[in-house]
């Protein structure tokens, strides 16, 4: 006759503890997913909030005259997610080639190698840089936006 194998009619508590352990290890996972998740919507909605704030001054910019094109210190703004945000505009000008205009009014003088005769003269560029941060100052940077106006266009 054959051995009788004995029959386990349940489950032990050891083999419960390891299936809540496991179970808990997967649910902590997924919080943890799920709050990062979110982390990065809220993280992404303030970026494009300033990057619409960055846009917004730009094109004010580009619809003033030339001499409305300036440096405007930081100051505070709501967005219209309703967060504060911090907008600095700074504006400088340069020539083509990245050197400083003189004279007035300021011009530019190209220099060529071998040299141009009589020097080739252009018009000054401004550069204006756009930075805006979260709620101040020294708020971290959310996003920096620059562009380049030449008097005849604007």
């Amino acid at each position: 006759m054959p051995a009788r194998v004995r029959e386990e009619a349940g489950v032990g508590l050891v083999e419960l503890l390891v299936a809540m352990t496991v179970m808990a290890i997967g649910i902590f996972a997924l919080v943890a997913g799920f709050s990062s998740g979110f982390g990065a919507i809220n993280r992404a909605s303030k970026v494009s909030t300033a990057g619409t704030l960055a846009d917004q001054q730009m094109e004010d910019f580009r619809r003033g005259a030339w001499e409305s094109v300036a440096s405007i210190a930081g100051t505070p703004i709501t967005g219209a997610d309703g967060r504060a945000y911090w907008i600095r505009s700074v504006v400088d000008s340069r020539c083509p080639d990245e050197t400083a205009p003189v004279g007035t009014p300021p011009t530019c003088t190209l220099n060529d190698s071998p040299p141009v005769v009589p020097p080739v003269t252009s018009r000054p560029l401004k550069r204006a840089t756009v930075t805006v941060r979260e709620a101040s100052a020294t708020g971290s940077v959310l996003i920096v936006e620059s562009s380049t106006f030449d008097r005849s266009t604007g």
